[in-house]
């Protein structure tokens, strides 16, 4: 009972961590593609530059899984960290190709700038599976650790805004490098948060890799999650170079866009965890439409022909995105032993990571034309939210009901 006290306590600093993580590395996740576009990369040779990042970050999502059923998921957290903090570090000391990109790599800084994008990292899910086995306070988790990301990613979108002052002083490429470095403090804040984390004594591995079970919903989940990876991959990493591109707007613009987009998905987490215990829909309805409707707002988005337009389609998938990723997050833990978490959510998310090497060919669709990566995304994604309920739609057979 102690233990388990002493867990709850320890969780806002749990929090603390997301909250600083998701300021910094949602900073670099916008920052990254219009930084490599400044430093005059083509749209090409950035989408190929992804594809690298992204596949070693899932190969690397992996082995920190692993590590966390054996020895703890905090520990793997900490180790984990200590990748961006070197990446940024090198990013703020120099502007050599070949330094950048082995940075960008190692770091896996890259992705979808989406609210939630400093919160999840190889180990966090795991631990909330792990420390709480209530469904529903699962999910209050894992919503309150989106809400308190997506709000500290508000101050992230605010960095790259605030880099429009810091030009006159430092240049075009200096103020980049100046918000990196303060990025990898705010992730050195984060990884020292971790060590004041408690949690419950981790049942003994008694498999090399996980259970039959484990394995089996696993796949299950990776094939439910492969075209919603795919769209991410096309429509969202550049999506900030996008904008820049078909609008024209000034970066600081997108700055604020994003922030909004921010503040939209903190609203649509913080209302899931306060009505985590009378939702009138099953999680897996929920987790499924959501992600429905986040595609269709994609396809909308690249057919609107005003800049106000498509951000207010945009800022209202990210509200849509925080009503349903704590579903989504639970639905990952309903069928995976509890020895397995680590090593079966980074299973599960390898789905979505090497999915979303479909970057790699971005750069190719956006020279033919702007809004056909956009397209494709939105319509897979909506494609994808009805595979996943299908996929997952309970059977008597199934222990995950």
């Amino acid at each position: 009972m102690k233990k388990n006290a002493t867990v709850n306590s320890t969780f806002k600093f749990f929090l603390l961590s997301r909250a600083t993580r998701s300021v910094s590395l949602i900073f670099v996740t916008l920052s990254l593609p219009l930084y490599l576009f400044a430093l005059n990369y083509g749209i090409i040779s950035i989408g190929i530059i992804y594809f690298v990042i992204m596949t070693f970050n899932a190969l690397l999502a992996i082995l920190l899984g692993a590590i966390g059923d054996r020895v703890g998921y905090k520990k793997a957290l900490i180790i984990g960290e200590v990748f961006p903090i070197v990446a940024l570090a090198m990013l703020a000391i120099s502007t050599n190709f070949f330094v950048i990109i082995f940075a960008a790599v190692i770091g896996g800084i890259a992705g979808v700038a989406g609210g939630m994008r400093g919160v999840f990292s190889p180990g966090s899910t795991a631990l909330i599976a792990s420390n709480w086995q209530d469904q529903k306070e699962r999910i209050k988790k894992v919503a309150e650790m989106n809400y308190v990301g997506s709000g500290f990613a508000i101050i992230g979108s605010l960095l790259l805004y605030s880099r429009s002052f810091l030009i006159g002083s430092a240049g075009t490429i200096g103020s980049f490098r100046l918000l990196f470095a303060l990025s990898a403090f705010l992730v050195l804040v984060s990884m020292f948060s971790l060590f004041f984390v408690e949690e419950v004594n981790r049942p003994e591995k008694t498999t090399k890799i996980m259970k039959t079970e484990s394995a089996k919903y696993s796949l299950r989940m990776m094939v439910a999650n492969f075209f919603n990876g795919v769209s991410l991959g096309l429509a969202l990493p550049l999506l900030p170079l996008w904008f820049e591109l078909k609008f024209a707007v000034p970066i600081s613009m997108i700055g604020i866009i994003y922030t909004m987009s921010y503040i939209a998905t903190a609203m649509g987490s913080y209302f899931t965890a306060k009505n985590a215990y009378r939702a009138k829909f099953s999680i897996l309805f929920i987790a499924s439409s959501t992600r429905t409707l986040q595609g269709i707002m994609l396809m909308v988005i690249a057919f609107s022909p005003l800049f106000f337009i498509s951000s207010a389609f945009f800022i209202t998938r990210s509200f849509i995105a925080g009503l349903g990723s704590p579903s989504r997050s639970v639905m990952n833990m309903k069928g995976v032993n509890s020895q397995d978490y680590g090593t079966a959510f980074s299973f599960i998310g390898l789905s979505n990571r090497l999915s979303q090497t479909s970057t790699g060919i971005t750069g190719y669709l956006m020279d033919i034309s702007l809004p056909v990566p956009i397209i494709l995304g939105g319509l897979l994604q909506t494609i994808g939210g009805f595979i996943y309920f299908k996929v997952l739609s309970p059977k008597k057979n199934r222990p995950y009901k």
